[in-house]
Parts: C-alpha cells; structure tokens; sequence
C-alpha cells in the first residue's frame, strides 16, 4: 500500500507540470480582426494561397465612405511555423500611399501578432489584433445594397386614360376686301325691277 503511494506521490508533480502550460491550438489568419486601435477591422482572405486584407468596418460610419474595403496587406505568403512573411501593408492613418513589410503569426484563434517593418525587422512595429464578433456588421454589406438597382415601378392600373387631343380649331375663311366696287357688286344684286314681263337689273345708286 505505501509503495502504491510513493508511485502516485512521485507521479503527481509531473501531471501538474504538464498541466500547468497551456497548450493552443495552431490559429487560423483567415477571419475578421480589430485592430490595435479598436477603431477598424481587417478581413483577412486567402488570395491564390497568399494572405490579403481589407477594411471591412470602421468605429466611426463616416470613415466607412472612403476607406470601406480599402486593400491595407497583400502578397504575404506563408513561411513556415504558422507565421506568414514577405508581403506588405499600409497605414492608412499616416501614408496609405505607403507600403511596409509585414509579418503576420497567429497566437491561438483569437489573437494575430501584426509586425510591420522596413526591409529589416530590427526597427518594427508589432500589433496584437482581436478577432472579431461573428456577428460584426460589415460596411461592405451597406455597399452591395447601395449598389444594387433599383426595382423598376410597377405600372398604376387605376390611372386615368389620357385626355384625348382637342380638334383642331376650324380654319377661319377668307374674307374678301371691301372696296366701292364690291360694294357696288354687292349693292346691285339687290337692285332689281319684276315688271312681269321681264327682270330690270342695274346699279345700285351709291
């Protein structure tokens, strides 16, 4: 029985060793992450096996009009021990016409180690990012919907017939000018004599 002990007694400090290390599991990069500064988030894609980003949502919606997925990491390629090198990206909040080196390794599912650096990694810039909520609002939703056509109104059944053109007004006719010699013309043909026998037609006397 005390030999049986002795076993577990000696046994025991090297299970509590063992336990004593978390071990994580090899994360992904792929997904949406917060940045450092909490006020973007980066959706992170597998471009042709390479590692590419961009802005998917911002802290302030009025950064959302020009920045929304505005590419800021490209061409990162995997090099071994789940750690991700060789590609660039931008700081939009100081050049976003600038590119810098970047390598990216993820710590566990829910942290990603972001160092940006120039050409050496002696003088970098390492950022821990955050994955984001599943159920993180993204602005590139708000602008598929803005960009999708709008529906076509549907025709109103009950609108009136249209009015139908008025006819034309009749063309007023020609007059003709009044002179002495019409109006004798005129004025003769109602200077007339019946004598029975036989009709008199002469001038009118003006």
């Amino acid at each position: 029985m005390i030999a049986v002990l002795k076993r577990v007694a000696l046994a025991l400090p090297v299970t509590l060793a063992s336990t004593a290390t978390p071990v994580f599991a090899a994360g992904s990069p792929l997904g949406i992450w917060i940045d450092h500064t909490g006020r973007g988030a980066v959706e992170i894609t597998d471009c042709n096996g390479k590692l590419c980003g961009r802005l998917v949502w911002f802290k302030d919606p009025k950064n959302a009009k020009d920045g929304c997925n505005f590419q800021i990491i490209g061409n990162v390629r995997p090099v071994g021990g789940n750690t991700w090198d060789g590609g660039w990206i931008i700081d939009p909040d100081k050049d976003p016409n600038k590119k810098y080196d970047v390598e990216i390794t993820p710590q566990g599912d829910a942290k990603l180690k972001v160092v940006g650096y120039a050409g050496v990694k002696f003088l970098s810039e390492t950022m821990i990012w955050t994955r984001a909520p599943a159920n993180l609002k993204k602005c590139t939703d708000d602008v598929a919907r803005a960009n999708d056509p709008a529906p076509a109104p549907e025709p109103n059944k009950e609108a009136p017939a249209a009015n139908p053109a008025p006819a034309p007004a009749p063309e007023p006719q020609a007059t003709r000018p009044e002179t002495p010699a019409t109006r004798r013309a005129d004025k003769a043909k109602d200077c007339k004599i019946d004598l029975s026998f036989a009709v008199i037609t002469f001038p009118c006397p003006d």
